[in-house]
Parts: structure tokens; C-alpha cells; sequence
């Protein structure tokens, strides 16, 4: 699947810092306790984070920021 632009462009800063950490393999509970925030809180925007690049599940997620370049 194609996208017109940076599905990531549409990201705001706080889905991109736990992008960040989910690109690089820590999970839920680990970005949590390094942002210092609840773990709810986490899986909200990773649901999010989801939701604006279309992808399903971390290995689409993963290839897409591939795609993109998207460094992590």
C-alpha cells in the first residue's frame, strides 16, 4: 500500500516519542515506566499510532517505518 504522504507526518510528538520506543522493541509496560506515565496511557497512543498509518499490528508498523526511513 501506497500512501500520497508520510503516514507518519500526521503523527503528534508524543506518538512519535512512543513510536520511537516501540520501533526499537520495549514494551507497553517498559515505555511507561521510561516516560513515566500509565501504561493505559501507552496503549492509547500506540491504538492511535495505528490508526493514522493504517497498519494492524507492529510487523506492518515496522515495515512501514522501514518504508519511510523512519529511524528508531
Amino acid at each position: 500500500m501506497r500512501y500520497p504522504n508520510n503516514p507518519f507526518s500526521a503523527l503528534a510528538p508524543r506518538e512519535l516519542e512512543i513510536l520511537h520506543y516501540v520501533l526499537k522493541g520495549l514494551g507497553t509496560k517498559e515505555i511507561a515506566e521510561t516516560l513515566n506515565v500509565k501504561m493505559n496511557t501507552v496503549s492509547t497512543v500506540k491504538n492511535r499510532i495505528f490508526e493514522k498509518t493504517l497498519t494492524t499490528n507492529l510487523k506492518e508498523l515496522i515495515e512501514l517505518a522501514t518504508l519511510y526511513n523512519v529511524n528508531y
